[in-house]
């Protein structure tokens, strides 16, 4: 007996069996890949930046690297922003051998409107009592004119240094923003750096151990 068919002619019965076949991948559109491509490859460069500027943290944008805790200070001799002798970082300190404390700082920079009225009390006030301490300023890119009244105005009768290029700042202590302190003891070895304004208590402090305190 035959089995009727269909009236499309197929005959009838049970579906086929065994697995159905996956239809075929599309590839996303040449576009939409380089997209993706670029997006990969800009995140692989944004980490390598992000690491290998982060295990250099003694350098910055200045000319070199920040020097140092235990390095010796680095000579400069630089013109008076108020006239006079030449300001010799050397012959002010280790040649005397006498300590430092050496502010680098800007008429500009308000961190230092703020920080400098309280180093320029403190350096007349060593200076009355006789101590050994010798301040040293260093006027980073600034114009005279805007540099002598925030000196006067300021209190300061310490030596300062005129670096209107940055050579000194920049290419010799490495540093790319004021204000900066380094101490520096009779011997011109930098035993502390304070990156941006010294406070009272760390200013009264690094005062104490270059005066020979305990």
């Amino acid at each position: 007996m035959t089995t009727p068919s269909d009236p499309a002619g197929s005959t009838t019965g049970d579906p086929p069996t065994g697995p159905v076949p996956s239809p075929p991948l599309r590839r996303p559109p040449r576009r939409l890949r380089a997209f993706l491509i670029g997006v990969v490859l800009a995140v692989g460069l944004a980490l390598f930046l992000f690491v290998g500027l982060g295990t250099t943290s003694s350098k910055n944008s200045g000319g070199g690297a920040v020097v140092a805790v235990g390095a010796p200070a680095p000579n400069f001799v630089l013109p008076s922003v108020m006239g006079g002798a030449p300001v010799d970082l050397h012959a002010l300190g280790v040649r005397r051998h006498r300590p430092v404390v050496l502010n680098f700082f800007a008429s500009w920079c308000i961190p230092c409107q703020k920080e400098t009225p309280l180093l320029a009390s403190t350096a007349s006030a060593e200076q009355a009592k006789g101590s050994v301490i010798q301040f040293v300023g260093v006027d980073a890119a600034d114009k005279p004119a805007d540099a002598v009244p925030f000196i006067q105005r300021t209190g300061i009768t310490y030596p300062v240094g005129q670096d209107a290029v940055l050579r000194v700042t920049a290419d010799v202590y490495g540093l790319n923003a004021e204000p900066q302190t380094f101490f520096i003891d009779e011997s011109g070895t930098v035993v502390g750096h304070v990156y941006g304004p010294v406070t009272r208590a760390q200013l009264d402090s690094w005062i104490h151990r270059l005066a020979g305190g305990n």
